[in-house]
């Protein structure tokens, strides 16, 4: 089985690099798979894969990705930018692509003609695969996809990659990030965009006067959120702003929670990753996020979808004087558990259109 993973572009971002990922796992289990990105990224430090073309859906992108198709029994469309690419340059070519939806399908729908436009190109896809069970759900419902072309396969992370620290690796985590040695730091990963709401949890550490906060991350929103710390001399001693960190693990490591106020969400990677370092989270209840607790592949509080600065500081503070940590144990999240569910599926969708 010959499989052709696409990404948007070759950033850094959740998506892609959980699709550079699938696509190192299948390798690494005898499939002959390949990655490629439909246009090069904005990020310096990108994904190191081979580039279709200049713009996702261009004419020399789609049929440079009409020629790539043409060699392989299966590509996968990973994130809704590859959607309409796959579509329109796999037609007539007979060779079936998966779609990878990887956020939440009800947070998305902008008017009729754009839930109309996503439901024809999905109509295309021999094949859907959503983040959990609830999503699949909602793209039966909202798009028409038959059941039986629709299955749900979560997000991973290598366990050798995510662990818990030991007290060295959470010393040497603090002293590189400028963090004090004994305090309650939190932590703030992913893009710096609107719909995060990094504001949020900024003015909650703002409540909480003995927590220190990191924030990993680059995006629009940073200059506005970095000049609004810089105001606020409660603030300036306590928060760091640390770029996009690669690997994030330091961060992780250094940390005694991680935050996340996003107002949407698919499967948070980053949240996966927090398990794997027995590291709790405070976390917006959107997305998968329930199912994330329900499987415990991350442990910590739930807070509601719009949470304000009050709610993020008390649950902080809960968290850090009543929760009792006890170590996410679930492995659903982890490749070993899911890269067969990738090759069934895979092989399934190449079977059935031959």
């Amino acid at each position: 089985m010959r499989v052709l993973v696409v990404l948007t572009s070759t950033d850094r971002r959740g998506a892609e690099i959980e699709g550079h990922g699938l696509g190192a796992e299948l390798v690494e289990r005898g499939v002959d798979a390949q990655v490629m990105a439909l246009a090069p990224g904005t990020r310096s430090r990108g994904l190191d894969v081979p580039v279709l073309g200049a713009a996702p859906r261009s004419r020399q992108t789609l049929c440079a990705l009409r020629r790539e198709a043409a060699d392989h029994d299966v590509v996968v469309a990973y994130g809704s930018a590859t959607l309409p690419a796959c579509a329109l340059a796999l037609f007539g070519t007979g060779t079936p692509f998966v779609y990878r939806s990887i956020g939440d399908p009800r947070a998305w729908v902008r008017g009729r003609f754009h839930q109309w436009r996503t439901a024809l190109l999905m109509s295309r896809a021999a094949a859907v695969v959503t983040l959990w069970p609830g999503a699949a759900s909602a793209v039966h419902e909202l798009y028409r996809v038959p059941a039986h072309r629709i299955t749900s396969i979560p997000n991973a992370r290598s366990a050798n990659d995510f662990h818990p620290a030991t007290a060295a690796e959470r010393l040497r985590a603090r002293r590189q990030l400028g963090l004090p040695e004994t305090a309650y730091v939190a932590a703030v990963v992913g893009s710096l965009t609107p719909e995060k709401r990094v504001e949020v949890a900024l003015d909650a550490v703002a409540l909480v006067p003995d927590a220190w906060l990191i924030v990993a991350g680059d995006g629009p929103e940073r200059a506005h959120l970095q000049a609004g710390v810089a105001g606020r001399p409660e603030l300036t001693t306590r928060v760091r702003f640390v770029g996009a960190v690669e690997p994030v693990l330091p961060v992780l490591h250094a940390s005694d929670v991680l935050v996340s106020t996003s107002r949407t969400e698919g499967m948070p990677g980053v949240l996966v990753e927090a398990g794997l370092c027995d590291v709790p989270v405070v976390a917006t209840n959107v997305g998968a996020v329930d199912w994330l607790f329900a499987q415990h592949a991350v442990e910590g509080l739930k807070i509601p979808a719009e949470a304000t600065p009050l709610d993020v500081a008390s649950a902080l503070r809960d968290l850090r004087s009543h929760h009792e940590r006890s170590r996410a144990t679930s492995s659903v999240c982890t490749w070993p558990a899911i890269i067969e569910q990738w090759i069934r599926e895979l092989a399934r969708t190449s079977a059935v259109v031959q």
